[in-house]
């Protein structure tokens, strides 16, 4: 592994402290408490969206840190521990950026064939929305 791709991963975890500290996830979440719904179906639901596109937007472990200041606040946290889980990690096949792992693959690999985003996405996207449907479904039909 390269050593920037410790100073990444490391910053990352920095800077999650930082706004842990901040008190930002604590205001992020009052502002979109709304969006995830009263019933437990549509918290399950949304909340499996949002972690899927923030899993994307920061990588999955940062947003696992971030989010997970907020899972209490849910009808039925147990349950919501569990699709974050699930959405979280499905999401990390959507992109390259969804997961650590992925950066950590693709550069390792650029020695020996280069991968690009659009090249990765057009595999990632339907498997990541495929497995996501699936599992929630499973996942609310047992929970």
């Amino acid at each position: 592994m390269d050593w920037h791709l410790l100073v990444f991963f490391a910053g990352l975890f920095v800077v999650v402290e930082g706004l842990g500290g901040a008190g930002l996830p604590d205001q992020i979440y009052h502002h979109l408490r709304g969006l995830f719904g009263a019933s437990v179906a549509s918290q399950a639901w949304n909340l499996a969206w949002f972690s899927g596109l923030g899993s994307n937007l920061f990588s999955n472990v940062p947003f696992v840190l971030v989010a997970a200041k907020w899972i209490h606040n849910f009808t039925q946290p147990e349950l919501m521990w569990k699709v974050m889980a699930l959405a979280t990690t499905f999401a990390g096949n959507l992109t390259i950026l969804g997961s650590v792992a992925n950066i950590i693959v693709i550069e390792s690999a650029r020695r020996h064939v280069e991968v690009g985003f659009w090249d990765y996405a057009r595999f990632g996207i339907p498997v990541s929305i495929l497995t996501t449907v699936i599992g929630m479904v499973i996942l609310l039909l047992l929970g």
